[in-house]
């Protein structure tokens, strides 16, 4: 089962990573687009290790509905997900020195054992931040699109 998980993962990854490349973005963009991508496939493989690499220990999720988590939070949250599959539809980056905006749209899709797969359609903001070298997920914000 993991096998699947991460054969998902990688091939999401590399659907991403294709789009991304149609467009002329810098270097610097390029990176934080490959971080993005990582965490994407930590989401899907639920690779704990990755998650805690990529997401900046001040990190902070804002939800639509008024609430946020902490970096633990989302963690767990991202664990006991069921999330089979991400499609992103469009994607945009802004670099402006160690801070790093990405605008997009996804479509998230979630197993059920009861009933057919369920999709969230979002359109987030995620915020990075050059530490050291490394880019970090600092902030991201999710709402639901219509």
């Amino acid at each position: 089962m993991r096998l699947i998980w991460i054969l998902a993962a990688a091939f999401a990854v590399w659907a991403i990573g294709t789009r991304a490349q149609a467009v002329d973005f810098s270097a610097e963009a390029q990176a934080v687009l490959a971080v993005e991508d990582a965490y994407i496939a930590a989401e899907l493989a639920r690779d704990e290790m990755a998650l805690r690499r990529i997401l900046d220990d001040a990190f902070v999720l804002n939800r639509s509905d008024g609430t946020t988590k902490d970096k633990e939070a989302l963690i767990t949250s991202v664990l006991s997900l069921n999330m089979i599959g991400q499609t992103i539809t469009e994607r945009t980056v802004l670099v402006q020195g160690d801070v790093a905006i990405v605008c997009a749209t996804t479509e998230l899709t979630f197993a059920s054992a009861t009933s057919e797969p369920r999709v969230s359609r979002l359109r987030y903001t995620s915020t990075y931040q050059n530490r050291d070298g490394a880019w970090r997920m600092l902030a991201l914000h999710m709402s639901a699109r219509t």
